[in-house]
């Protein structure tokens, strides 16, 4: 939709994501229980005749808890020593709030991991997917531009474990998910707790 220039933009939906042509360029919106986010994906050389908007990251799920980053940096490192790559998400409950979900894998190795996509009971919303690359650098890869598809979400991976190894001490690459559209996070100890 064409941002207004003399008045107001509509509110998005509940849980909707949509494009805004902006003054700068396109960008995208995104509504979810957690969270409300707005980010540029195209800057425009030149002011086009829209109004104009701003970045957006509102998060209404608060910080998570960096116990359940440390459990999760734990379990990545005790599984590099077995050679194999893992993952766990962290999930959120507006009422209940925070919960750590072991994943059913049905593949792991030194290269990849695969599980069964969980069907989270209602109320329940996945904000943080993570996974781990073992001893090798943390990236994003093909697989998972594949897998960060959907509802807003962010993704993190680690890289460079081995048993004993501090959370703060591993590679890690975050970024938030919309629509198939990536934004790099921060990597900074905030960050880290908010995970957003």
């Amino acid at each position: 939709m064409m941002v207004p220039i003399y008045e107001p933009l509509s509110p998005i939906a509940p849980g909707a994501a949509r494009l805004l042509m902006a003054k700068d360029g396109l960008w995208i919106e995104a509504d979810a229980i957690w969270g409300h986010f707005r980010k540029q994906l195209w800057e425009s050389p030149r002011d086009l005749p829209y109004g104009p908007i701003e970045e957006l990251n509102a998060l209404r799920c608060g910080r998570i808890p960096t116990r359940y980053l440390d459990k999760f940096a734990f379990q990545a490192n005790e599984e590099a020593e077995r050679g194999c790559e893992t993952a766990a998400w962290i999930i959120w409950h507006p009422t209940i709030g925070w919960k750590y979900h072991r994943l059913e894998f049905l593949d792991q190795s030194a290269v990849s991991v695969s599980y069964r996509w969980p069907q989270l009971e209602p109320e329940w919303h996945l904000i943080l997917d993570m996974h781990s690359h073992g001893r090798i650098s943390a990236f994003f890869s093909s697989t998972d531009e594949r897998s960060d598809q959907g509802n807003p979400h962010f993704s993190m991976v680690f890289g460079k474990c081995q048993r004993g190894m501090n959370r703060a001490d591993l590679d890690c690459e975050l970024r938030l998910c919309i629509a198939s559209f990536y934004f790099d996070e921060e990597d900074s100890d905030e960050r880290g707790e908010r995970r957003s």
